[in-house]
Protein backbone atom coordinates (compact mmCIF):
# COMPACT_ATOMS: atom_id res chain seq x y z
CA UNK A 1 0.00 0.00 0.00
CA UNK A 2 2.96 2.67 0.75
CA UNK A 3 4.55 1.67 -2.31
CA UNK A 4 1.24 2.45 -4.41
CA UNK A 5 1.01 5.87 -2.48
CA UNK A 6 4.81 6.77 -3.41
CA UNK A 7 3.63 6.44 -7.36
CA UNK A 8 0.84 8.35 -7.05
CA UNK A 9 2.20 10.72 -5.17
CA UNK A 10 5.24 11.01 -7.29
CA UNK A 11 3.45 11.51 -10.43
CA UNK A 12 1.02 14.17 -8.85
CA UNK A 13 3.93 15.92 -7.66
CA UNK A 14 5.85 15.56 -11.15
CA UNK A 15 2.67 16.69 -12.76
CA UNK A 16 2.76 20.23 -10.51
CA UNK A 17 6.47 20.79 -10.96
CA UNK A 18 5.63 20.35 -14.50
CA UNK A 19 3.05 23.20 -14.27
CA UNK A 20 4.70 25.41 -12.18
CA UNK A 21 7.42 25.34 -14.65
CA UNK A 22 5.12 26.81 -17.45
CA UNK A 23 3.00 28.96 -14.55
CA UNK A 24 6.98 30.54 -13.69
CA UNK A 25 7.52 30.71 -17.79
CA UNK A 26 4.32 32.83 -17.83
CA UNK A 27 4.77 35.07 -14.73
CA UNK A 28 8.48 36.24 -16.22
CA UNK A 29 7.51 36.48 -19.88
CA UNK A 30 4.47 38.58 -18.93
CA UNK A 31 6.49 40.71 -16.48
CA UNK A 32 9.96 41.25 -18.17
CA UNK A 33 9.33 41.05 -21.47
CA UNK A 34 7.17 44.26 -23.16
CA UNK A 35 6.26 42.38 -26.51
CA UNK A 36 5.32 39.24 -25.32
CA UNK A 37 2.58 37.15 -27.08
CA UNK A 38 -0.43 35.61 -25.53
CA UNK A 39 -0.28 32.65 -23.31
CA UNK A 40 -2.22 29.81 -24.65
CA UNK A 41 -4.60 29.85 -21.16
CA UNK A 42 -5.41 33.42 -21.87
CA UNK A 43 -8.59 32.68 -23.25
CA UNK A 44 -10.74 35.65 -22.96
CA UNK A 45 -11.05 38.49 -19.90
CA UNK A 46 -12.39 36.10 -17.20
CA UNK A 47 -10.24 32.99 -18.20
CA UNK A 48 -6.46 35.11 -18.65
CA UNK A 49 -3.27 33.26 -17.05
CA UNK A 50 -1.38 36.41 -18.12
CA UNK A 51 -3.48 38.65 -16.89
CA UNK A 52 -3.04 36.84 -13.49
CA UNK A 53 0.39 36.50 -13.55
CA UNK A 54 0.77 40.60 -13.81
CA UNK A 55 -0.89 40.98 -10.56
CA UNK A 56 0.72 41.55 -7.20
CA UNK A 57 -1.25 38.44 -5.79
CA UNK A 58 1.10 36.36 -8.45
CA UNK A 59 3.56 36.92 -5.40
CA UNK A 60 4.46 35.78 -1.90
CA UNK A 61 6.80 37.66 0.04
CA UNK A 62 8.64 39.05 -3.08
CA UNK A 63 8.68 35.31 -4.48
CA UNK A 64 6.42 34.48 -7.46
CA UNK A 65 3.95 31.57 -6.62
CA UNK A 66 5.24 29.71 -9.07
CA UNK A 67 8.46 29.38 -7.89
CA UNK A 68 6.91 28.64 -4.22
CA UNK A 69 4.78 25.66 -6.28
CA UNK A 70 8.32 24.54 -7.32
CA UNK A 71 9.57 24.42 -4.26
CA UNK A 72 6.50 22.17 -2.95
CA UNK A 73 6.60 20.02 -5.44
CA UNK A 74 10.48 19.35 -5.02
CA UNK A 75 9.87 18.99 -1.45
CA UNK A 76 7.25 16.26 -2.10
CA UNK A 77 9.46 14.32 -4.34
CA UNK A 78 12.07 14.33 -1.70
CA UNK A 79 9.74 13.29 1.52
CA UNK A 80 8.35 11.02 -0.82
CA UNK A 81 11.71 9.01 -1.17
CA UNK A 82 13.78 10.36 1.86
CA UNK A 83 13.64 6.24 2.97
CA UNK A 84 15.81 5.60 -0.26
CA UNK A 85 18.07 8.64 0.23
CA UNK A 86 18.73 7.41 4.59
CA UNK A 87 19.33 3.80 3.15
CA UNK A 88 22.48 5.21 0.65
CA UNK A 89 23.61 7.56 2.61
CA UNK A 90 23.39 6.09 6.24
CA UNK A 91 24.00 10.15 7.06
CA UNK A 92 22.23 10.55 10.52
CA UNK A 93 20.97 13.78 9.05
CA UNK A 94 18.35 11.87 7.71
CA UNK A 95 17.19 10.18 10.56
CA UNK A 96 15.10 12.83 11.44
CA UNK A 97 12.89 12.12 8.75
CA UNK A 98 10.82 10.14 11.03
CA UNK A 99 6.85 9.91 9.13
CA UNK A 100 7.55 11.48 5.65
CA UNK A 101 4.21 10.66 4.42
CA UNK A 102 2.82 12.82 7.27
CA UNK A 103 4.80 15.81 6.63
CA UNK A 104 3.57 15.75 2.83
CA UNK A 105 0.15 15.14 3.69
CA UNK A 106 0.26 18.00 6.57
CA UNK A 107 2.57 20.17 3.70
CA UNK A 108 -0.24 19.14 1.23
CA UNK A 109 -2.95 20.04 3.72
CA UNK A 110 -1.60 23.73 3.93
CA UNK A 111 -0.63 24.14 0.45
CA UNK A 112 -4.61 23.35 -0.48
CA UNK A 113 -6.21 26.05 1.84
CA UNK A 114 -3.53 28.37 0.75
CA UNK A 115 -4.65 27.34 -2.51
CA UNK A 116 -8.49 28.23 -1.76
CA UNK A 117 -7.37 31.97 -0.18
CA UNK A 118 -6.00 32.55 -4.05
CA UNK A 119 -8.38 31.19 -5.81
CA UNK A 120 -11.00 33.53 -3.69
CA UNK A 121 -9.30 36.26 -4.69
CA UNK A 122 -8.83 35.19 -8.11
CA UNK A 123 -12.48 34.90 -8.60
CA UNK A 124 -13.34 37.62 -6.44
CA UNK A 125 -10.74 40.40 -6.46
CA UNK A 126 -8.69 39.83 -9.50
CA UNK A 127 -12.01 38.98 -11.42
CA UNK A 128 -9.78 36.76 -13.69
CA UNK A 129 -8.50 33.02 -13.17
CA UNK A 130 -5.45 31.16 -14.28
CA UNK A 131 -6.88 27.68 -15.43
CA UNK A 132 -3.06 25.62 -14.45
CA UNK A 133 -3.30 27.49 -11.06
CA UNK A 134 -6.82 25.79 -10.67
CA UNK A 135 -5.18 22.60 -11.63
CA UNK A 136 -2.46 22.46 -9.37
CA UNK A 137 -4.81 23.70 -6.55
CA UNK A 138 -6.47 20.50 -6.57
CA UNK A 139 -2.96 18.22 -7.24
CA UNK A 140 -2.22 19.92 -3.92
CA UNK A 141 -5.54 18.12 -2.74
CA UNK A 142 -4.84 14.76 -4.03
CA UNK A 143 -1.73 14.49 -2.37
CA UNK A 144 -2.86 15.52 1.03
CA UNK A 145 -5.33 13.01 0.62
CA UNK A 146 -3.46 10.15 -0.93
CA UNK A 147 -0.21 10.73 1.61
CA UNK A 148 -2.57 11.36 5.04
CA UNK A 149 -2.63 8.54 7.33
CA UNK A 150 -5.56 5.82 7.42
CA UNK A 151 -8.32 6.21 9.76
CA UNK A 152 -7.91 9.92 10.44
CA UNK A 153 -8.30 13.43 9.27
CA UNK A 154 -4.62 14.96 9.32
CA UNK A 155 -4.92 15.01 13.35
CA UNK A 156 -2.47 12.68 13.20
CA UNK A 157 -0.09 13.83 10.52
CA UNK A 158 0.18 17.09 11.67
CA UNK A 159 0.93 15.97 15.51
CA UNK A 160 3.44 13.65 14.10
CA UNK A 161 5.16 17.07 11.92
CA UNK A 162 5.23 19.05 14.33
CA UNK A 163 6.76 16.75 16.97
CA UNK A 164 9.06 15.90 14.88
CA UNK A 165 9.91 19.62 13.61
CA UNK A 166 10.59 20.38 16.94
CA UNK A 167 13.13 17.18 17.69
CA UNK A 168 14.97 17.80 14.45
CA UNK A 169 15.26 21.76 15.76
CA UNK A 170 16.83 20.94 18.90
CA UNK A 171 18.99 17.88 17.86
CA UNK A 172 20.61 20.35 14.75
CA UNK A 173 19.66 24.00 16.26
CA UNK A 174 22.80 25.30 14.57
CA UNK A 175 22.39 23.96 11.60
CA UNK A 176 18.11 25.07 11.57
CA UNK A 177 19.24 28.60 12.36
CA UNK A 178 21.89 28.64 9.51
CA UNK A 179 18.84 27.47 7.18
CA UNK A 180 17.27 29.95 8.83
CA UNK A 181 18.65 32.97 8.10
CA UNK A 182 19.61 32.16 4.43
CA UNK A 183 16.24 31.82 3.69
CA UNK A 184 15.02 34.80 5.84
CA UNK A 185 17.73 36.71 3.71
CA UNK A 186 16.57 35.51 0.54
CA UNK A 187 13.29 37.18 1.05
CA UNK A 188 14.27 40.02 2.24
CA UNK A 189 16.58 40.63 -0.47
CA UNK A 190 13.51 39.71 -2.65
CA UNK A 191 11.50 42.16 -0.98
CA UNK A 192 13.86 45.20 -0.95
CA UNK A 193 14.90 44.49 -4.26
CA UNK A 194 11.77 43.45 -5.84
CA UNK A 195 13.75 41.71 -8.13
CA UNK A 196 10.94 39.44 -9.09
CA UNK A 197 8.12 42.35 -8.66
CA UNK A 198 8.87 44.54 -11.91
CA UNK A 199 5.41 46.42 -11.60
CA UNK A 200 5.91 47.21 -8.19
CA UNK A 201 9.73 48.23 -8.85
CA UNK A 202 8.36 50.45 -11.66
CA UNK A 203 5.49 51.67 -9.41
CA UNK A 204 7.71 52.87 -6.76
CA UNK A 205 10.37 54.46 -8.44
CA UNK A 206 7.35 56.29 -9.88
CA UNK A 207 6.23 57.21 -6.37
CA UNK A 208 9.48 59.07 -5.24
CA UNK A 209 8.61 61.53 -8.09
CA UNK A 210 5.17 61.87 -8.38
CA UNK A 211 4.80 62.77 -4.54
CA UNK A 212 6.93 66.00 -5.03
CA UNK A 213 5.17 68.80 -4.58
CA UNK A 214 8.25 70.65 -6.14
CA UNK A 215 11.30 69.35 -8.20
CA UNK A 216 13.67 69.67 -5.69
CA UNK A 217 17.16 69.12 -8.24
CA UNK A 218 15.74 72.28 -10.26
CA UNK A 219 18.33 74.28 -11.89
CA UNK A 220 18.36 77.80 -12.66
CA UNK A 221 19.50 79.35 -15.55
CA UNK A 222 19.70 77.70 -19.34
CA UNK A 223 21.59 75.14 -18.87
CA UNK A 224 21.40 71.02 -16.97
CA UNK A 225 24.00 69.67 -16.43
CA UNK A 226 27.76 69.57 -17.66
CA UNK A 227 27.85 72.05 -20.82
CA UNK A 228 30.12 69.77 -22.07
CA UNK A 229 28.69 66.36 -21.16
CA UNK A 230 26.54 63.96 -23.22
CA UNK A 231 23.36 65.24 -24.57
CA UNK A 232 20.30 63.74 -23.33
CA UNK A 233 16.80 65.37 -24.71
CA UNK A 234 14.00 65.43 -23.47
CA UNK A 235 10.60 66.16 -25.55
CA UNK A 236 7.77 67.21 -23.64
CA UNK A 237 4.89 68.99 -23.29
CA UNK A 238 4.27 71.49 -19.96
CA UNK A 239 0.63 69.99 -19.28
CA UNK A 240 1.50 66.53 -19.73
CA UNK A 241 1.80 64.76 -15.74
CA UNK A 242 3.84 62.11 -17.21
CA UNK A 243 6.30 64.66 -18.49
CA UNK A 244 6.53 66.18 -14.81
CA UNK A 245 7.38 63.71 -13.58
CA UNK A 246 10.15 62.96 -15.85
CA UNK A 247 10.93 66.23 -15.78
CA UNK A 248 11.73 65.83 -12.34
CA UNK A 249 14.05 62.44 -13.13
CA UNK A 250 16.45 63.89 -15.38
CA UNK A 251 17.20 66.89 -12.91
CA UNK A 252 17.61 63.94 -10.45
CA UNK A 253 19.86 62.27 -13.04
CA UNK A 254 21.62 65.19 -14.07
CA UNK A 255 22.47 66.35 -10.21
CA UNK A 256 24.19 62.44 -9.90
CA UNK A 257 25.50 61.96 -13.56
CA UNK A 258 28.29 64.68 -13.65
CA UNK A 259 28.54 63.46 -17.31
CA UNK A 260 25.53 64.71 -19.01
CA UNK A 261 23.71 67.81 -20.28
CA UNK A 262 19.92 67.39 -20.57
CA UNK A 263 18.90 69.59 -23.51
CA UNK A 264 14.27 70.05 -23.16
CA UNK A 265 12.39 70.22 -26.39
CA UNK A 266 9.26 71.13 -26.58
CA UNK A 267 6.39 68.85 -28.40
CA UNK A 268 3.13 70.60 -27.41
CA UNK A 269 0.56 68.14 -28.39
CA UNK A 270 -1.57 71.41 -29.14
CA UNK A 271 -2.80 71.69 -33.13
CA UNK A 272 -2.23 75.36 -32.15
CA UNK A 273 1.70 75.47 -33.28
CA UNK A 274 1.77 71.64 -34.00
CA UNK A 275 0.59 71.10 -37.27
CA UNK A 276 2.06 66.88 -36.81
CA UNK A 277 -0.67 65.67 -34.74
CA UNK A 278 -4.37 64.70 -35.64
CA UNK A 279 -6.43 66.69 -32.62
CA UNK A 280 -5.48 69.30 -29.76
CA UNK A 281 -4.55 66.94 -26.52
CA UNK A 282 -3.74 69.49 -24.31
CA UNK A 283 -5.22 73.05 -25.39
CA UNK A 284 -2.89 75.96 -24.35
CA UNK A 285 0.20 73.56 -24.17
CA UNK A 286 1.67 75.93 -27.02
CA UNK A 287 1.33 79.45 -25.05
CA UNK A 288 3.35 77.92 -21.98
CA UNK A 289 6.14 76.68 -24.52
CA UNK A 290 6.13 80.05 -25.47
CA UNK A 291 6.56 81.50 -22.50
CA UNK A 292 9.91 79.03 -21.93
CA UNK A 293 11.43 79.82 -24.47
CA UNK A 294 10.62 83.69 -24.33
CA UNK A 295 12.25 82.99 -20.31
CA UNK A 296 15.23 81.92 -22.26
CA UNK A 297 16.03 85.02 -23.61
CA UNK A 298 16.77 85.88 -19.76
CA UNK A 299 18.67 82.64 -18.97
CA UNK A 300 15.98 81.96 -17.01
CA UNK A 301 14.99 78.79 -18.98
CA UNK A 302 15.11 76.30 -16.23
CA UNK A 303 13.42 78.69 -13.41
CA UNK A 304 10.57 79.26 -15.92
CA UNK A 305 10.08 75.38 -17.01
CA UNK A 306 10.45 74.08 -13.57
CA UNK A 307 7.81 76.75 -12.72
CA UNK A 308 5.19 75.67 -15.26
CA UNK A 309 5.58 71.89 -14.28
CA UNK A 310 5.03 72.85 -10.56
CA UNK A 311 2.40 75.35 -10.38
CA UNK A 312 0.03 74.21 -13.33
CA UNK A 313 -0.87 77.46 -14.75
CA UNK A 314 -4.06 77.86 -16.33
CA UNK A 315 -3.71 81.26 -18.22
CA UNK A 316 -1.21 83.78 -19.36
CA UNK A 317 -2.49 85.92 -16.89
CA UNK A 318 -1.42 83.16 -14.26
CA UNK A 319 2.05 82.58 -15.76
CA UNK A 320 2.84 86.14 -15.27
CA UNK A 321 1.87 86.47 -11.83
CA UNK A 322 3.92 83.48 -11.22
CA UNK A 323 6.74 84.72 -13.19
CA UNK A 324 7.51 87.53 -10.12
CA UNK A 325 8.69 84.34 -7.85
CA UNK A 326 11.70 83.95 -10.44
CA UNK A 327 13.00 87.46 -10.37
CA UNK A 328 11.97 87.81 -14.43
CA UNK A 329 11.73 90.94 -16.34
CA UNK A 330 7.99 90.93 -17.28
CA UNK A 331 7.93 93.19 -19.45
CA UNK A 332 10.60 92.11 -21.86
CA UNK A 333 9.12 88.13 -20.99
CA UNK A 334 5.47 89.53 -22.72
CA UNK A 335 7.67 91.28 -25.21
CA UNK A 336 9.75 87.91 -26.02
CA UNK A 337 6.72 85.53 -25.98
CA UNK A 338 5.09 87.16 -28.93
CA UNK A 339 8.09 87.40 -30.67
CA UNK A 340 8.63 85.22 -34.14
CA UNK A 341 12.26 84.45 -32.97
CA UNK A 342 10.00 82.56 -30.19
CA UNK A 343 7.61 81.33 -32.20
CA UNK A 344 10.43 80.08 -34.99
CA UNK A 345 12.84 78.33 -32.03
CA UNK A 346 9.26 76.63 -30.92
CA UNK A 347 8.33 75.22 -34.45
CA UNK A 348 11.93 74.34 -35.29
CA UNK A 349 12.11 72.22 -31.55
CA UNK A 350 8.51 70.61 -33.14
CA UNK A 351 9.78 69.97 -36.95
CA UNK A 352 13.26 68.48 -34.91
CA UNK A 353 10.65 66.35 -33.04
CA UNK A 354 9.00 65.11 -36.24
CA UNK A 355 12.00 64.50 -37.89
CA UNK A 356 13.37 62.19 -35.43
CA UNK A 357 10.22 60.34 -35.18
CA UNK A 358 8.98 61.43 -32.34
CA UNK A 359 4.87 62.01 -31.99
CA UNK A 360 4.46 61.56 -28.20
CA UNK A 361 5.30 62.96 -25.11
CA UNK A 362 7.36 61.93 -22.60
CA UNK A 363 10.57 60.90 -25.40
CA UNK A 364 14.02 60.56 -24.02
CA UNK A 365 16.29 60.84 -26.65
CA UNK A 366 19.82 59.01 -25.09
CA UNK A 367 22.86 58.20 -27.85
CA UNK A 368 20.11 59.45 -30.41
CA UNK A 369 17.24 56.71 -29.18
CA UNK A 370 14.33 57.90 -29.05
CA UNK A 371 12.21 56.17 -25.64
CA UNK A 372 8.85 57.51 -25.81
CA UNK A 373 6.48 57.12 -22.82
CA UNK A 374 7.27 57.41 -19.28
CA UNK A 375 10.17 55.34 -17.62
CA UNK A 376 11.19 54.53 -13.92
CA UNK A 377 13.74 56.32 -12.69
CA UNK A 378 15.88 53.19 -13.14
CA UNK A 379 15.42 52.30 -16.59
CA UNK A 380 16.70 56.04 -17.33
CA UNK A 381 19.99 55.04 -15.73
CA UNK A 382 20.48 51.78 -17.40
CA UNK A 383 19.96 52.96 -20.90
CA UNK A 384 22.38 55.65 -20.45
CA UNK A 385 25.18 52.88 -18.86
CA UNK A 386 24.43 50.63 -22.48
CA UNK A 387 24.94 54.03 -24.24
CA UNK A 388 28.23 54.55 -22.49
CA UNK A 389 29.06 50.58 -22.74
CA UNK A 390 28.43 50.83 -26.63
CA UNK A 391 31.44 53.35 -27.48
CA UNK A 392 33.10 51.54 -24.93
CA UNK A 393 33.25 48.70 -27.32
CA UNK A 394 32.88 50.60 -29.97
CA UNK A 395 36.76 52.71 -29.06
CA UNK A 396 37.81 49.54 -28.66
Amino acid sequence: MDKKKTIIITILALAGFALTIELAYIFFKVNFNETFSASFCSVNSLIDCDGVAKTNYSLFLGVPLALWGMFFYALTLFLNFVHLIQNKFKNTIFDVFKNPKSYIAALGLLSFAISMCLATISIFKINKICVLCFVTYFIDLFIALCAKTKGSFFFVDIKNTVSDFIDGVKKYTVLFFIVLFAFVGFLTYTNVSLVFSPQQKIQKSFDEFIKMDKNKYAVSGNVMGNPNGDKIYVYSDFMCPFCRVTNIMVSKFAHEEKRIMVIHENYPLDMECNKYIPHTVHPGACTLARYALAAKRQNKYWDMANLIFDEHPSSEADILKLSQKIDIDIAKLVEDVSSKEVQDELLAQIDGAYKRGIFGTPTIVIDDIPYTSAMPYYKIKTLYAQALRRHQRAGN
